[in-house]
């Protein structure tokens, strides 16, 4: 009879395990058996979600877990097996499909009498959803702590007042800056409103006025203000506050932001007192002062150009004045007022215009470029003045100069002929002393005729009487015959020419000859004998470019933009001695001028100076 018990008792106990193994298949995705040292897969139905094994394995570790947690299962078995406790663990695997999933395991042992274990029933379920949902959350919060520590760090470091009204008027976020306009701490400004945090009650009623009207309308509202700030005293604030919209729609806070532009006002301020002190200087003033923008529009002409030209103001800037320009000076000025205004530099010229009574009068402008304080071109000013008297006065000793000119040229010539004949003679009969006499006698009568030649040019120049005589010639060419004449006639320095190239230009040929040969004579007059003068013809950016160079005295700095003014001579005690009227080089810039070209010169003082010209070149 206790036989059996015994076996009805086993019976007993295998249908209760079978009972277990069912409702662990019912309610898993995953069944498996494993031998006590966990080292041989015995079986594993994995459903949809693992492979099966088929028949026992040993490298279920490398088929089933994922690389990176196979340490960590490990220790979980060695812990199991150590205490004999049930087996738990999520980790990750690798799935039927080959995909990465998520498991969580348990696996119970099972013992025999003496109590060893014998095997390992385990369980597992697919977790991959949950945890798939876990790391989206985590996502999320982490997106959610980045944008928090963002807005917190632009809001705390910037130096605008950004807050958040509440429906009651009270603040619910407040940035640094505004509880440091304040004076106040957060837990001592939140949940409070605004008369509680230091506004004045009409400050704080405008306020809620304005949040009732955004509540009702889902309208921004901006506007400015002054109120007193905790260290600065007071202050001009620009301030916009904007609806905070929920889900449905509905207004459920304003946000706000504020910025100190009391500086920006003072600077105003300060530039409309500037303007108006400028304004009122320039309307008293006889002088002609206008202004124009970066696009070279007119912006300010004063009450003096009003009553020179008979325009009101607001035609002057319409239309401008250009049209009332004397037609021989319209197309030259605009040139020189467009090339100063493209460069960004001083402009300096003469012209007249037509007065309100039909008569013209002579100005002379300076002008100048502007720049905004950061530094861009903002546009030009000019300044004029009425320089007709001296332009008259000018004229009569221009008719002067020229009527003795001409009236010494004639005599001159005369006697220059008969200086010629009389040294000839003295050659012929051997009287020596005589024809030496006669030779300095016709340099001095030549040297002379130039000084009046040049005083007519001058004459000629400022009565509009010179003409340009353009023509298509090669640069090359005209210094071959320029170095001819010079090495004949300047026998006390070594004058070297450089190589020329084929250059072609379109200019008067005697006339650019003209202003070579003064290059060079200047070059002789002012540096040693016997020293080196360079002469070079190049193309340089395009255009024809021909400079001289001498080892003289040298100009001081000051006095290099002034060389090509009228009768200017460089005052200095080592150039009294030389000769000279100062219309040679003015001539030479009036000539460059006319050709649209370029003059100007460079010098240091005791190692000698070098005079340049440009000339547009044509194919």
């Amino acid at each position: 009879m206790p036989h059996d018990k015994g076996h009805a008792a086993a019976d007993q106990l295998t249908q209760s395990e079978e009972r277990y193994r069912a409702l662990v298949t019912a309610t898993s995705d995953v069944v498996y058996r494993m031998s006590p040292d966990w080292k041989v897969m015995s079986q594993l139905d994995g459903g949809s979600f693992l492979l099966d094994t088929g028949e026992p394995i040993d490298n279920w570790v490398e088929k089933y877990i994922h690389p990176e947690d196979q340490q960590k299962v490990y220790e979980a078995i060695e812990i199991a097996i150590r205490t004999k406790t049930i087996f738990a663990l999520e980790h990750r695997v690798l799935r039927a499909d080959g995909t990465l999933g998520w498991t969580f395991s348990r696996a119970v042992p099972l013992f025999n009498e003496q109590g060893e274990i014998i095997e390992w029933f385990g369980a597992a379920n697919d977790v991959s959803a949950r945890k798939q949902t876990e790391q989206d959350l985590q996502d999320a919060k982490d997106a959610a702590e980045h944008q928090k520590r963002t807005y917190e760090t632009i809001t705390s470091s910037t130096p605008d007042l950004i807050y958040v009204f509440a429906l009651d008027y009270t603040f619910s976020y407040a940035n640094e800056a505004l509880l440091a306009m304040w004076g106040k701490t957060w837990d001592t400004a939140i949940g409070k409103r605004l008369i509680e945090n230091g506004y004045e009650q009409w400050h704080a009623d405008m306020h809620e006025r304005e949040i009732d009207q955004i509540v009702a309308t889902k309208q921004s509202i901006r506007g400015e203000v002054a109120f007193p700030h905790a260290v600065l005293g007071r202050r001009v604030y620009d301030y916009i506050l904007n609806p905070v919209l929920n889900a449905q729609g509905e207004v459920e806070a304003v946000a706000g932001t504020t910025r100190d532009i009391s500086d920006i006002r003072a600077a105003e301020n300060t530039l409309a007192e500037s303007e108006a002190r400028f304004r009122m200087m320039a309307e008293a003033t006889n002088i002609y002062i206008a202004t124009s923008d970066e696009s070279s529009n007119a912006t300010y002409f004063n009450q003096s150009w009003t009553k020179l030209t008979g325009r009101p103001q607001k035609d002057l800037l319409a239309y401008g004045w250009v049209d009332l320009l004397h037609p021989d000076d319209q197309e030259r000025h605009v040139k020189v007022y467009e090339k100063a205004f493209k460069a960004h530099k001083p402009l300096h010229d003469a012209f007249r215009v037509l007065n309100s009574e039909g008569e013209y009068r002579w100005l002379l402008i300076d002008g100048f470029p502007r720049n905004y304080m950061d530094g861009s071109f903002a546009g030009f000013i000019s300044a004029g003045i009425d320089i007709t008297e001296l332009k008259e006065d000018e004229q009569r000793k221009n008719d002067f100069i020229s009527m003795v000119s001409h009236e010494l040229k004639t005599p001159l010539t005369s006697a220059l002929s008969y200086v010629q004949v009389s040294k000839k003679r003295a050659t012929e009969a051997n009287d020596t002393v005589t024809a030496g006499m006669l030779e300095r006698t016709e340099k001095q009568l030549g040297k002379m005729t130039r000084i009046i030649n040049g005083f007519l040019n001058v004459s000629r120049l400022e009565s509009g009487k010179i003409q340009i005589d353009a023509q298509r010639f090669d640069m090359a060419e005209l210094m071959e015959e320029v170095k001819e004449e010079a090495l004949i006639s300047n026998t006390g320095h070594q004058i070297k020419f450089g190589y020329t190239k084929s250059i072609w230009v379109n200019a008067d040929r005697e006339k650019i000859a003209q202003v070579i040969q003064n290059f060079i004579s200047n070059a002789v007059k002012y540096s040693r004998p016997n020293s080196t003068i360079q002469v070079r013809c190049k193309l340089v950016d395009g255009k024809a470019q021909v400079c001289t160079s001498d080892e003289g005295i040298g100009i001081n700095h000051e006095d290099l933009p002034k060389l090509f003014e009228r009768f200017y001579r460089v005052k200095d005690s080592e150039m009294r001695n030389i000769s000279g009227f100062g219309i040679g080089l003015y001539l030479c810039n009036e000539i460059i001028k006319r050709h649209d070209g370029d003059i100007w010169a460079e010098s240091t003082v005791g190692e000698g100076s070098t005079f340049y010209f440009t000339l547009p070149t044509v194919e």
